[in-house]
């Protein structure tokens, strides 16, 4: 029997493209970032205020991330926090300009100026829809604050700083975060102008942030190219922590499995398909390496990761490769790149690669990043990636 030995030799359906706005599934999980604040509403005498100043009890307040220290990106502090819904937008500056419009959000830049009249400072501020009709004031507080009580306990180089939650004028809750001017990852791939250096770059600092994310307990569940922020100089940062979930707080050795299916279809990994339960750290390393193929040939390679849905897959799933089975050869010519991406994408996630593991590899530690990311060699480059967000 003839084994076909590239992706193109199975007839696989052409390439997908690859959009912004992909499938969506959020289903009810009740291990999600809600679970944090849950206890901020047992009385109805609670506010938001006491789920700001809860948010420490995650297991990302009292854990270290644990990657080697040549792997470390130099770490920078944002100011603490108020977590006062007292708090005025106004400190922030006025807004700039709009950046986009979600289903339950706005995001705006906003422009902080000295006493000279020149910018100090910019913000990326995420002003939040009012609450419907068809929820509750406590419904609406906990979907709110969840996200809030996550993003806001990390600092790493690679996750985007969240400052703080406050009030409008319109008393509307809206998040301060840090600005990140380079634009997304997504943006950047469709240009189809980054040099391979870039994309390992792009790759590693990408892993580098989940493995921080994974030591801290929390899986990002989201993990996608338009989750992928840059700045000025190509530093790339995680961000949207909306359908998060902590799988290990601070006082479990082996945590929990996560629940339901949330995130954008192509990146799902196939065990959310399949089961109720599963490890969510895991399911992140498959949807990175689902980025990782999007960002080294623009497009994805399916549309589902179920079998019974995605001819692709199934094929994929049944030969996974193996000496004479090499589906990505030829989009993939370096053959370390192409190890990788398969033991991120193993359908079996016993057997998947960890963001740590990930890390270690000789080959991974041999990539150079750039700026922030300096290695233990000094290793750095600097992005030429274009972006529409810097020119304006």
């Amino acid at each position: 029997m003839h084994l076909p030995n590239t992706i193109d030799d199975i007839s696989f359906p052409q390439q997908h493209n690859m959009v912004p706005d992909l499938i969506s599934k959020q289903q009810q999980h009740p291990s999600s970032a809600g679970s944090l604040v849950d206890s901020a509403y047992n009385s109805p005498s609670s506010t938001i205020d006491s789920a700001i100043h809860n948010r420490r009890l995650s297991s990302a307040a009292s854990r270290k991330c644990c990657i080697p220290e040549e792997e470390k990106p130099r770490q920078t502090r944002a100011p603490t926090p108020t977590g006062s819904t007292t708090s005025s937008l106004k400190q922030y500056g006025e807004c700039y300009r709009r950046l986009g419009e979600g289903t339950s959000a706005i995001v705006m830049v906003f422009r902080k100026l000295n006493k000279a009249g020149r910018t100090e400072k910019l913000y990326a501020i995420k002003q939040f829809r009012k609450r419907s009709k068809n929820e509750t004031e406590k419904e609406y507080m906990k979907k709110l604050t969840g996200e809030f009580c996550i993003s806001s306990t990390f600092h790493h180089n690679n996750i985007v700083e969240t400052i703080d939650l406050v009030l409008n004028e319109q008393k509307r809750y809206c998040t301060v975060m840090e600005y990140c001017p380079g634009g997304d990852l997504f943006s950047c791939i469709m240009t189809d102008r980054i040099t391979e250096r870039e994309k390992l770059c792009c790759l590693k600092q990408m892993m580098q942030g989940l493995a921080y994310l994974h030591e801290c307990g929390v899986a990002h569940r989201d993990i996608k190219p338009e989750n992928m922020l840059l700045t000025a100089d190509g530093v790339l940062k995680i961000t949207d922590f909306g359908v998060s979930d902590v799988f290990r707080f601070a006082w479990e050795r082996q945590g929990h499995k996560s629940r339901g299916i949330v995130g954008s279809e192509p990146y799902i990994a196939p065990e959310a398909f399949e089961n109720k339960e599963y490890w969510g750290d895991i399911a992140d390393v498959w949807s990175a390496g689902i980025v990782f193929y999007c960002l080294w040939t623009g497009g994805l390679v399916w549309r589902r990761a179920k079998k019974s849905c995605d001819k692709a897959f199934q094929i994929y799933t049944r030969m996974h490769p193996t000496q004479t089975f090499d589906p990505f050869a030829q989009h993939f010519t370096n053959p370390d790149a192409r190890r990788m991406l398969y033991k991120m994408l193993d359908p079996s996630p016993n057997t998947r690669i960890t963001s740590n593991d990930f890390l270690l590899d000789p080959w991974v530690q041999s990539i150079p990043v750039c700026h922030h990311g300096i290695d233990a060699n000094n290793n750095r480059h600097q992005h030429t990636i274009p972006s529409k967000a810097i020119a304006k």
